[in-house]
């Protein structure tokens, strides 16, 4: 898949997911008050990106459950790998750009 279409599979999946966003503020699956970095204090801010990370959680939750228990440990090594990749979307010069890549093509690996 080229790089533009596969872009453009990225932005729809984005849109839909924001178009099926609550009315109220979206809270995601982490404590705010313990947001230490400046990505977790931007998904607290950002109501589209905390939807997206209490998606990725209950995605998340649910390949845990399916999995056997040989593969729990790599799926939790591969989603702690995931986060600190996501992390560095601070350093990123559209930090919230990046964020919303980095979840949807997560969500979408599950």
């Amino acid at each position: 898949m080229s790089g533009l279409a596969a872009g453009s599979g990225i932005v729809v999946i984005v849109l839909m997911a924001m178009l099926t966003l609550p009315a109220t503020a979206a809270q995601p699956s982490f404590d705010c008050d313990g947001a230490r970095s400046e990505v977790e204090k931007m998904i607290c801010g950002d109501d589209a990106l905390a939807d997206l990370d209490l998606r990725l959680a209950r995605d998340f939750a649910r390949a845990l459950s399916r999995a056997s228990a040989d593969q729990v440990p790599e799926l939790r090594a591969s989603q702690r790998e995931w986060r600190a990749q996501m992390l560095k979307c601070a350093r990123n010069g559209d930090p919230r750009g990046c964020v919303l890549e980095a979840y949807t093509k997560r969500i979408a690996q599950f």
